[in-house]
């Protein structure tokens, strides 16, 4: 096996952090959340970066950060912007196990209408980068998952019964 890592991918909104946390509990692992480590090094919200410095300079911070990271005995939730870095996501591919919590592009935009930010550029809607993104998940993931009217219990349990059949393979 790689390394005894989870990584999660998916858009804003998928429950990368809502099923990161019960996950590494019930996995005994440490839990890092990307977006948390990048506001505390540069001290400044997310949003912040993307409007003052650009999407460009967001995705370099991002990087570096993923980049320095400890995968061992960890899962991961990333940014939903982690995809656009190809050296950050070979990274995370090759040090650990990468799904893709898939899920409806209605579901996120009722989840994300409290006005979350995301980084993009101001002319892109979110069903823009919906559709910009998914392939790139589609493509780096290892394992998707569709959380379609899922539980984040039975979230949980899927990837933790398939976490458990790769370390049984390797």
């Amino acid at each position: 096996m790689k390394t005894n890592s989870i990584v999660l991918i998916g858009m804003p909104g998928s429950g990368k952090t809502t099923v990161g946390q019960p996950l590494s509990e019930a996995l005994g692992m440490s839990f890092v959340d990307t977006d948390k480590i990048i506001f505390e090094k540069v001290n400044k919200p997310l949003k912040d970066i993307v409007a003052q410095d650009g999407l460009e300079k967001f995705l370099e911070i991002q990087e570096q950060i993923l980049l320095g990271l400890d995968l061992n005995n960890r899962v991961i939730s990333t940014g939903g912007s982690v995809v656009y870095n190809k050296a950050a996501m070979e990274f995370l591919k090759k040090n650990g196990i990468v799904f893709y919590l898939k899920e409806d592009l209605e579901i996120l935009e009722k989840r994300l209408a409290s006005g979350r930010r995301l980084a993009r550029n101001s002319e892109q809607s979110f069903a823009d980068i919906y559709a910009e993104r998914a392939p790139l998940y589609e493509k780096y993931a290892d394992v998707t998952i569709d959380c379609s009217n899922k539980s984040v219990q039975s979230i949980v349990t899927e990837i933790t019964s398939i976490y458990n059949e790769f370390k049984a393979k390797s």
